[in-house]
């Protein structure tokens, strides 16, 4: 089982390096591509000039569909399977060996178009390769079969970052293939910036998750674009995602110290959806 790797990089901080070195023993080639403007000198003086690895760096911020894009193009005709991490994301100890050995023992694995990990909780019972069939899985954490990537078509590339893996599982889907997610193979995931608010109803102190205004802008645009390609198709799905979309604006409007610039953002993604403006923010 031939399997390169895929990470990418927006201005990282030096949790990257321990991060990458993490699953970088165990695949045959690894790709960094750099969005920064400015090529990240951690990264050049920790794996540039290693074996086995290719560091893409153009000065611009190209997003994610384009970025895994263009390293699918470059790794297809030697790998079989690519796996995508993002730069805040790291597998513990010998889990990504148990992780391919779990994908290479997979019956039927030509049927499956991405396999995924758990990223919420740590589920220690029964088999270590338990696997569910789901309709959706994150990037990162995710190994790509290439060769139904080139029956399907790539990541779309109009979404720029944000929805950009749910849209390929439920085409993927509808193509006939299956998204299997290993319940027991856990990945480290940082899904945004973790903050201590109280509650507006309860003045209990909780965890908040918030993301930037221009991120915000992304997601509600994005959601708004894969809604209206898939909510036939897959009804419930779409009903949850946009429950968590209306959550996530919720806590960020309410315990953002920026609320207004966060609606005027999420206003924005609304209003350039509706005018079929898509990729990256102008």
């Amino acid at each position: 089982m031939k399997i390169a790797a895929v990470v990418i990089l927006y201005n990282p901080s030096g949790e990257v390096i321990k991060n990458i070195q993490s699953y970088a023993s165990a695949i045959d080639q690894l790709f960094i591509v750099d969005n920064s403007a400015k090529p990240v000198r951690l990264i050049q003086d920790s794996f540039i000039g290693k074996p086995n690895l290719v560091y893409l760096h153009d000065g611009e911020n190209k997003g994610i569909a384009l970025r895994l894009n263009q390293v699918i193009q470059l790794a297809k005709d030697e790998y079989d399977w690519l796996l995508t991490m993002d730069q805040d994301s790291r597998f513990s100890s010998q889990t990504l060996y148990n992780y391919i050995n779990c994908v290479s023992k997979f019956e039927q694995k030509e049927k499956v178009s991405m396999f995924g990990t758990n990223h919420t909780e740590k589920i220690i019972t029964g088999d270590f390769c338990n696997s569910v069939s789901v309709k959706h899985l994150i990037t990162s954490g995710s190994i790509l079969n290439l060769k139904v990537e080139s029956e399907i078509g790539g990541f779309d590339e109009n979404l720029f970052i944000d929805e950009v893996d749910f849209e390929y599982c439920l085409r993927s889907i509808l193509n006939g293939y299956q998204v299997i997610q290993f319940t027991n193979i856990f990945l480290v995931h940082n899904l945004g910036e973790t903050v201590y608010r109280r509650s507006f109803k309860t003045t209990k102190l909780s965890s908040r998750v918030l993301h930037s205004p221009q991120r915000l802008y992304y997601v509600t645009r994005n959601f708004l674009y894969v809604e209206a390609k898939y909510k036939s198709a897959f009804p419930a799905e779409i009903k949850e995602r946009k429950k968590i979309l209306v959550n996530r604006i919720k806590n960020n409007v309410l315990y953002q110290r920026h609320r207004f610039t966060v609606l005027n953002y999420v206003m924005k993604g609304f209003l350039d959806y509706r005018k079929k403006r898509m990729g990256k923010l102008k």
